[in-house]
């Protein structure tokens, strides 16, 4: 198959990946492919282009494959933006019912002592750790924050929302030198569940396009019941985490993604076996595909470490490696 650009979707449950090349796809640890991709490509090929096709008039083919590729591409980016200008509107009309307020993280000012106060309060994560590593979590989250825009839909927004939404962020990358998430420009955080579409589904969070979107009203159920296994906010980070290491930062060294590649080795195997389990740690929805089982995994892993371990040690170990840290041993 040629290696040049060819721009395609990878859709799942609440993520979305785009792809702008065959090497990308390569690249992706076995467990993100999909060969029903490659096939369409092959069958577009052979039903266009006979296979009696001379040899030198593979690129003129190709150019015309990658063409129609490019065109089916930018009706997708029309369409995304489309729906994205439906969740961000214009917040002019603070009466309208579709109005959100947007906030510039560059021009949130949140001090040290307001981040603390918030973090101990609500991120059981957060009061485990030493002063230092305390204060350390702090800077990095004022950083994240000043690198991202807050869109959220409400006729009003709490310092909370951009400060334990951002602590997420950092909890769960917290070992990682890397933790900016820059392919992520935009939080939409709306009140309570929300619609999206293609198709039509009510959603908790999902991650998409350069937005992390969540809802409120789960997000901070779910960090009040630290040991549930339950978290929207760290599912969608692990997803984001997903997208900016495996899909955004393909180049280069990338110890995420080679760490990121052993978890893959063992994780459709564990998968096979909590299918059959009557008391699985791992609901329907984890068990369903490669990227839902990730992000419980990182749920649980923050939530039930013991738990996780003494079922599935080394899926909790190489865990552990990928995101440099141990729930276990602090």
């Amino acid at each position: 198959m040629p290696q040049d650009t060819i721009p395609f979707l990878i859709t799942y449950d609440d993520t979305s990946f785009l792809l702008s090349s065959m090497e990308e796809y390569n690249q992706l640890p076995d467990s993100l492919k999909q060969p029903e991709v490659l096939q369409q490509i092959q069958s577009y090929l052979s039903e266009n282009y006979p296979a009696e096709t001379d040899t030198k008039d593979t690129p003129v083919v190709f150019m015309l494959v990658s063409a129609f590729m490019f065109i089916m591409f930018m009706k997708m980016i029309w369409s995304a933006k489309k729906e994205l200008r439906k969740t961000i509107v214009d917040n002019s009309d603070p009466n309208s019912a579709d109005s959100c307020l947007t906030y510039k993280g560059a021009e949130l000012h949140f001090g040290t002592e307001e981040i603390k106060s918030v973090c101990l309060k609500y991120n059981s994560y957060f009061r485990n750790l030493s002063p230092e590593k305390q204060s350390r979590f702090i800077e990095r989250v004022q950083q994240f924050i000043r690198h991202k825009n807050f869109h959220i839909y409400s006729s009003k927004g709490y310092k909370e929302m951009p400060i334990l939404i951002s602590a997420a962020a950092i909890q769960i990358s917290f070992g990682l030198n890397h933790f900016l998430l820059p392919h992520f420009s935009d939080i939409i955080i709306h009140p309570e569940e929300y619609f999206a579409t293609d198709p039509l589904r009510i959603l908790v969070g999902n991650v998409q396009g350069q937005s992390i979107t969540l809802s409120w009203k789960h997000f901070l159920d779910d960090y009040q019941k630290p040991a549930d296994g339950k978290n929207v906010g760290l599912h969608e980070m692990a997803h984001a985490l997903q997208v900016q290491y495996l899909f955004r930062k393909s180049r280069g060294e990338n110890e995420f993604k080679h760490d990121f590649e052993h978890y893959d080795r063992i994780d459709d195997k564990i998968r096979s076996e909590e299918k059959i389990k009557t008391n699985s740690l791992f609901d329907k929805n984890a068990l369903s595909n490669q990227n839902e089982f990730w992000a419980t995994s990182v749920e649980l892993f923050f939530e039930k470490p013991a738990d996780l371990k003494q079922d599935h040690p080394a899926l909790y170990e190489s865990i552990c490696n990928v995101l440099n840290q141990d729930m276990l041993h602090r």
